[in-house]
């Protein structure tokens, strides 16, 4: 996918006649009109979140080949004192002919290079090819530039937002800039955009003093504006794919539960600094987090053994547990904010799952997600964006959503008039995986935040999805009465709390019947969101969720939202009515142009309450619901003399209401 960004000057910043340090971020010109103005209060506070946010943005810990050369130069120098004069000679002219052969090799790769795009118009570029040429071409071309991917800066009404991923995309940086922080000057336009963010930005943010005022400034500025500070900055890059997915699962996997441990500035600071002192050499390289109820929790360094135990904060956890942390390098980038912090929280998804730590200092926020290790980055992890929501989102729902929260800037699944809860949390995701919105973590909504000027298309699914698609088409998930008992699901925990729903199914291992099945547990709250799952496939008990939900859960998820359909209304119509229409072991077929609810809904509901559902009409069929344009099932039900419903007709066994 091929971007232009187009940006009118670079961004600068400096120190005027006042002794003021003006910051000014330049905006990406393509992009609708954003522009803010302000003077920063806390500002040092600010360079320094700042800074952590640069340090993620630079990094890159993906394991690199060592450099043996020179240990290889000086044994063969060695061997050649051993060996006769003869014999010698011969391998002394060895790097001669070694130097011959690079060349031809050298030659050999301009005549690839050559070949290459005839190669290329038989065939398509992976990723990985396309990955390479933009590095490439920006190494060439604006070598500050060559380290970052340009930061995409969110001005809303209460806060001003800057996310980044690091090189290796394992790491999510974001910085929080609340607006009681911000004097703002002038008129402001909400919107998002991306940054143009430099080595050099990041040498006058060091700058940034206490007592000097400090102003920051975003804009698209004018070609005209430009010509005297500096020329047009233009970047034309094959966009990763994996670069819209990888902010989709970060902010998927927040609204996944997780266990929040409080822990004091000082306990983090002794850990980073034993990380900088020693360098490992074998493994385990985890940080180990042992949480007992009503205890400061204790952190040991693996392989070492080091253990640090927290001094301030108590663990207020239900029962005990150990959390395990790989990659552990990627926190050095707030290991400078430390010192200065007031608060310091960690959110943790469970062992070699992601993790997230927030900073705040005076006011401003920084907050990092890292991915289960490093070499897991988050356009790869778990499909949280499955797990996020379950309800099915029709074209004319997406639109609405993207309207309400256009026009709102900010809200939850709620606040969207005439959708359900579930409805509203899955338009609201096919928005986000669409690059057009975010989740907030930090205040627990979804933001209007357009990635690139238009909707990114939603990447290919992975071979687990495509299978879990087709265990689906061919009837190979099977869910559960609330009544039925079976010793394969006995060894379960208890409903995650009282707001959920569980459901219970087997799930095929494959397409054909003859495949073994599996046992799928989920718990789903309110809005649709899968708060717990398991399965009993040898790929769960293995890796649980670290690399994402096995095909068995993810053929289940695929079905969940119309067994919470009918969960909701029989729980609707246990409170409301005695008298409920008893629909079990009646069978309902549905036909026709239904406008009231869709087949889907109707039948999950009537299989929920003990019903069953079919597709065709015969005579074991108690009841046919037909809506406009009914035909020839409608023809064959009355046939055979079988009760024909409208919509309004079996709405009316449901209390009047589908949901």
């Amino acid at each position: 996918m091929e971007v232009t960004q187009s940006y009118a000057r670079p961004s600068h910043a400096g120190i005027d006649d006042s002794g003021a340090l003006r910051m000014g971020l330049t905006a990406e010109a393509s992009r609708p009109g954003v522009q803010l103005t302000a003077q920063i209060k806390d500002s040092r506070s600010y360079a320094r979140v700042m800074l952590a946010l640069y340090n993620v943005v630079s990094s890159d810990l993906r394991s690199k080949n060592k450099d043996h050369s020179g240990y290889q130069k000086w044994v063969e120098e060695r061997y050649l004192e051993e060996l006769d004069a003869t014999l010698g000679a011969k391998l002394r002219a060895l790097p001669g002919l070694k130097e011959k052969q690079g060349r031809l090799k050298e030659r050999l790769k301009h005549l690839s290079r050559e070949i290459r795009p005839l190669e290329q118009t038989i065939q398509s570029k992976d990723f990985y090819n396309k990955r390479y040429e933009y590095f490439q071409w920006l190494r060439k071309h604006d070598m500050d530039a060559w380290w970052v991917l340009d930061p995409v800066v969110s001005v809303h009404e209460d806060c001003v937002v800057f996310e980044v991923f690091s090189l290796d995309e394992s790491s999510y940086g974001r910085v929080t800039v609340p607006w009681e922080k911000l004097e703002v000057l002038g008129d402001v336009r909400y919107g998002t955009t991306n940054v143009d963010y430099s080595s050099a930005l990041a040498d006058e943010m060091r700058r940034i003093r206490s007592y000097r005022p400090a102003f920051l400034s975003v804009a698209a500025e004018g070609v005209s504006i430009a010509t005297g500070a500096g020329e047009r900055v233009e970047k034309k890059i094959d966009l990763p794919p994996t670069w819209v997915r990888g902010f989709l699962q970060v902010q998927s996997a927040a609204v996944y539960p997780a266990l929040e441990v409080p822990f004091s500035p000082e306990t983090l600071s002794e850990v980073l600094a034993a990380l900088q002192r020693e360098r490992e050499k074998t493994g385990p390289r985890s940080l180990r987090f042992q949480l007992t109820p009503g205890e400061c929790p204790t952190i040991t360094i693996e392989p070492w053994g080091t253990v640090i135990k927290e001094r301030v904060h108590t663990y207020t956890g239900d029962s005990a547990t150990e959390i395990r942390l790989w990659g552990r390098r990627r926190l050095l980038a707030f290991a400078d904010l430390l010192p200065h912090a007031d608060s310091v929280t960690a959110r943790f998804l469970g062992t070699g799952m992601p993790s997230y730590w927030s900073i705040t200092l005076d006011g401003h926020r920084f907050d990092i997600g890292v991915s289960g290790w490093t070499k897991n980055d988050w356009s790869s992890a778990a499909r949280f964006d499955v797990l996020a929501a379950t309800g099915q989102a029709s074209d004319g729902d997406i639109a609405k959503a993207s309207q309400e929260l256009e026009k709102r800037l900010k809200l939850v699944p709620s606040d969207i008039a005439d959708l359900s809860t579930e409805t509203a949390t899955a338009a609201l995701q096919k928005l986000c995986a669409t690059g057009m919105a975010m989740y907030d973590l930090a205040d627990s909504c979804y933001r209007w935040r357009q990635l690139l000027p238009f909707p990114t298309p939603v990447s290919d699914e992975d071979q687990r999805s495509r299978l879990a698609g087709r265990i689906v088409q061919t009837g190979g998930v099977s869910f559960l009465k609330d009544t039925d008992e079976d010793e394969a699901f006995s060894t379960l925990t208890a409903r995650t709390d009282d707001t959920t729903f569980r459901f219970r199914a087997w799930v095929r291992g494959g397409e054909t019947r003859r495949e073994a099945k599996f046992a799928v547990t989920l718990d789903l709250d309110n809005d649709g969101r899968v708060r717990f799952a398991s399965c009993t496939c040898s790929f769960f008990k293995r890796e649980k969720l670290r690399k994402g939900p096995c095909a068995h859960i993810l053929a289940a998820v695929g079905l969940a939202s119309q067994q919470l359909l009918g969960a909701k209304a029989a729980k609707k119509a246990d409170t409301s009515s005695a008298d409920a229409f008893d629909f079990t072991d009646k069978t309902f077929v549905f036909t026709g142009a239904l406008t009231k609810f869709t087949r889907e809904q109707a039948e999950g509901i009537v299989v929920q309450r003990g019903g069953k559902a079919s597709g065709s009409v015969s005579k074991n069929t108690h009841y046919l619901v037909a809506g406009d344009k009914a035909g020839s099932k409608l023809a064959k039900a009355q046939e055979l003399k079988i009760p024909v419903m409208t919509e309004d007709e079996f709405l009316a066994l449901l209390g009047g209401s589908i949901a």
